[in-house]
């Protein structure tokens, strides 16, 4: 990706980078987490990893506007879509621009976007 560096010392100072932000928000690695991925090396485990993660912020999403009286419930949603949004930029924003994350996080919004439709 850089040259001259190794992918361990880019992972490890992109990741630094990451944790930096991360603590600036106030949010430290464990705090009110589950525990997550032991290892990603396979696409299977990649796949299913993501797959629960997605689950996880829909059931929080869900949970988290089961106790609103009416007329609020999709004003928390259309508020956690635009967190989320962020949340998805924060996370894209920590690789180079040469790795084209930002790409695939917009046609992934697409597709859920899309996927609403389909569904609903």
């Amino acid at each position: 990706m850089c040259g001259d560096f190794d992918d361990n010392q880019i992972d490890d100072e992109l990741y630094e980078r990451f944790l930096s932000t991360a603590l600036g928000y106030g949010v430290k690695p464990g705090a009110g987490a589950d525990a997550g991925p032991r290892r990603l090396a396979d696409e299977e485990t990649r796949s299913n990893y993501m797959g629960s993660l997605f689950h996880a912020g829909l059931a929080r999403s869900l949970n988290d506007i089961a106790g609103l009286p009416s007329g609020e419930r999709m004003d928390a949603v259309a508020g956690q879509a635009i967190v989320f949004a962020r949340l998805a930029g924060l996370l894209a924003g920590q690789f180079p621009p040469e790795a084209d994350l930002f790409r695939t996080v917009t046609s992934a919004l697409l597709d859920g976007h899309a996927e609403a439709d389909s569904r609903g």
